[in-house]
């Protein structure tokens, strides 16, 4: 017998969710396919691990429903889910070795022992810890034990993975090593996950698709670089990467409609845009020029003097000013390169196609 994954759809409806008189989730709709790999990402104090672990079915009872494979969950307790949760802790077992903590859920369902130790091999041959069935998880690394934490797991053959910040106690080389074998994993089994994490590059260099969650409720979902490219409000605008936010307002003069910002900038916009209260720009959209330099027909050039300056290895990034605006600018690094100086005077160039218009 091999592990499988039963490959099961999440259909979450009208979910709402309290601790006493505080409201955590509220009204979330969302499908997640089968066999899809999705994160919930958001700040701190979200929803986004209040929502998994309504999935699980700890917590408070939720209203409205979630169905999982076509049944509803919402009632039931955690054992009658046949889902998998991995934890931040990790929460092993420390007094078991390895290959007990990992047969832990089989003996707890009163599985045959000789199909208890032919599973406990599968899945640690899964996770690449064959040889450590013996040891205890002080004698493993953090990357090790979070491994033993996934065999654990996914031996119980769930329905849905459920990833409750797995990688944030692993430092920043052991992260990009896990997400890949985790993303790996769930390739090979097919099996539907949920990713919990507040780091956009784990939910980016993972997810088919995410959720951005803020104060509860459901910002929007979609594929990473959809979300990024075309995001649906200034908190997803802002949350995802960096960007320049700018308040303001439509205005309409003859054949020409402008987005005129609080700060001072005009920049023309598609009409029927009336509902426009802020643009966003992202800082790479954005370029730095010596003043009176060539100027391509697509672009708009602005008088900017240059205010800060970062070096962040592959980019300098630039705050420069124009008008009341300030403005972060983004090149990309590279050996010889012309370098703006401090209160240096530049032109500051914009294609009025990059620039992504926010309504909420």
């Amino acid at each position: 017998m091999s592990l499988q994954a039963q490959s099961s759809e999440v259909v979450i409806e009208n979910l709402g969710l309290s601790f006493g008189d505080t409201q955590v989730l509220k009204g979330i709709d969302l499908t997640i396919k089968a066999g899809e790999f999705f994160s919930f990402l958001g700040p701190s104090g979200s929803g986004k691990s209040t929502l998994l672990r309504a999935i699980a079915g700890f917590g408070p009872e939720p209203t409205g429903r979630i169905l999982i494979g076509g049944q509803d969950v919402a009632k039931l307790p955690p054992w009658e889910r046949n889902v998998g949760m991995v934890f931040q802790s990790y929460a092993l077992w420390p007094h078991m070795t390895v290959a007990k903590n990992v047969a832990f859920g089989l003996e707890e369902r009163k599985v045959a022992r000789a199909q208890i130790d032919k599973r406990v091999k599968q899945a640690l041959d899964l996770v690449d810890l064959a040889d450590f069935g013996e040891r205890r998880p002080s004698q493993l690394s953090g990357g090790q034990q979070q491994r033993v934490a996934l065999a654990r797991t996914i031996i119980i053959e769930p329905r849905v993975l459920l990833l409750d910040e797995p990688l944030s106690n692993l430092d920043a080389n052991l992260r990009v090593q896990m997400r890949g074998d985790i993303l790996a994993l769930q390739k090979k089994l097919n099996l539907t996950t949920i990713f919990v994490t507040h780091d956009q590059e784990e939910a980016n260099t993972t997810s088919v698709r995410m959720a951005v969650l803020n104060h509860g409720i459901l910002q929007q979902v979609g594929a990473p670089m959809e979300l990024y490219d075309a995001p649906a409000n200034r908190f997803v605008a802002s949350f995802l990467g960096t960007a320049n936010i700018l308040e303001g307002e439509v205005r309409t003069n003859g054949q020409l409609t402008a987005f005129l910002s609080s700060g001072g900038l005009q920049i023309p916009i598609r009409q029927g845009a009336d509902s426009i209260t802020a643009i966003a720009i992202r800082p790479q959209n954005i370029s730095l020029h010596t003043p009176g330099g060539g100027t391509s027909e697509a672009e708009l050039r602005f008088k900017a003097v240059v205010s800060d300056i970062e070096f962040l290895g592959s980019t300098l990034r630039y705050a420069v000013k124009t008008g009341q605006e300030t403005m972060l600018v983004d090149h990309v690094h590279e050996p010889g390169d012309r370098v703006f100086a401090l209160e240096e005077q530049v032109d500051m160039a914009i294609v009025p196609d990059h620039v992504t218009l926010l309504r909420g």
